[in-house]
């Protein structure tokens, strides 16, 4: 995406007559870090607080569409990173963390939901695994993690898209793109507009300090997690999205339909109202749901589950079940401990399973009269630490 996006800034630079004026200046203050400042803003006085980390588009201005619906829920804080927005250079090696932690001590805030987009949420995942505990939840749309490297399709789209810009074609680079769904002409338009009025977020260097990547310890984030993708993302970060989901214990994934890799501009009421759904699930399971799920399990690792447990149309798949699943049950052996991790954002519960000889993430969806509408069973990654 650098290498796209550093082209459209070039090329915009040769057509001065495109430019519009810089976006207006908005209320914010700037906090002290080494070697610089960061420009960060506050709102709401809900009782979470919220982190929004912006992608390497544009800076915080980014989030203006969800801002509003935000605010009236949360605490919310979202800040330019070095370079972006109204964020200085920097001149040398320096923390990205360090940069997060400080913004949030400005904040006030001791720990929050973390929302981070693209390399946004790379950091965000780095971040929860540095500093768990402050982190209570973790949002990451379109997670570009370290580690992972690109495909060669990928890399080949980004040259085909740099082509475009090279004949000054912005606008169809943009359109073609994977940043909105096909047909979203007004908010490419809008896009073009705000890069072009806003070129040193593409240009500045960044000479910011290397983390350990962070695709082999995904395992290790506590955080409950959700995983926001548009439905016409690129491939790639599609792939990243079902990495992320599968290896963080009891992260779940929402595709957002009409929406490419900025969700959040293309379809601002969905996204408001899935984080802020998530963002406030409740802390503690239902009455009964954990009861309800080591029965279950333990009948399902027996091979003779209590039919009683559950809803009469669950019933007949649950005796179609395979002997594999049945084998892959039993093989974990004897329950150690059922944690309870948050409500999925689709509904149902969601639990971290911890075996003899393994973990599991189960969701349970309990009916009306307490029995068990739907359950499902996603094993840990081999080697994932329990």
């Amino acid at each position: 995406m650098s290498k796209l996006l550093k082209a459209l800034a070039l090329a915009g630079a040769m057509i001065s007559c495109a430019l519009t004026p810089a976006a207006a200046q908005t209320p914010g203050a700037f906090v002290n870090v080494p070697g610089g400042k960061l420009w960060y803003e506050t709102c709401g006085s809900g009782p979470r607080a919220m982190v929004l980390i912006h992608d390497g588009v544009l800076h915080s201005v980014g989030w203006d569409d969800v801002w509003p619906a935000l605010c009236k829920s949360f605490h919310v804080i979202r800040y330019d990173r070095r370079g972006y927005g109204r964020s200085p250079e920097a001149k040398a090696p320096y923390s990205r963390l360090d940069d997060l932690q400080a913004v949030m001590e400005a904040g006030a805030v001791k720990h929050a939901v973390i929302v981070g987009s693209s390399s946004g949420g790379g950091l965000a995942v780095d971040f929860a695994l540095a500093h768990p505990e402050a982190v209570d939840r973790l949002v990451l749309v379109g997670p570009a993690v370290s580690g992972i490297p690109p495909s060669k399709y990928f890399v080949d789209r980004q040259n085909e898209l740099q082509g475009r810009m090279a004949r000054l074609d912005f606008l169809g680079a943009i359109k073609s793109s994977w940043l909105f769904a096909p047909g979203d002409d007004a908010d490419a338009a809008r896009l073009l507009k705000l890069v072009l009025a806003n070129l040193h977020d593409l240009t500045h260097k960044d000479p910011a300090a290397p983390t350990p990547p962070a695709a082999g310890r995904l395992a290790e984030v506590k955080a409950p997690t959700l995983v926001v993708i548009g439905e016409y993302d690129a491939a790639d970060n599609q792939a990243q999205a079902g990495i992320v989901e599968y290896a963080i214990p009891g992260a779940s994934r929402v595709v957002v339909r009409k929406a490419g890799h900025l969700v959040y501009m293309a379809q601002p009421v969905e996204f408001a109202d899935l984080v802020g759904r998530f963002a406030s699930a409740s802390e503690t399971a239902p009455p009964g749901a954990e009861q309800a799920l080591r029965r279950a399990i333990e009948g399902l690792r027996q091979g003779a589950p209590d039919e009683t447990l559950f809803s009469p149309t669950v019933v007949p798949g649950l005796r179609a079940l395979s002997d594999d699943v049945k084998a892959s049950l039993a093989s974990l052996g004897a329950i150690r401990s059922v944690t309870f991790k948050t409500e999925g954002p689709a509904g149902g519960d969601i639990f971290i399973v911890v075996y003899e000889k393994g973990s599991a993430d189960w969701r349970i969806f309990l009916a009306p009269d307490g029995k068990i509408a739907a359950l499902f069973f996603k094993p840990a990654p081999t080697g994932a630490a329990a």
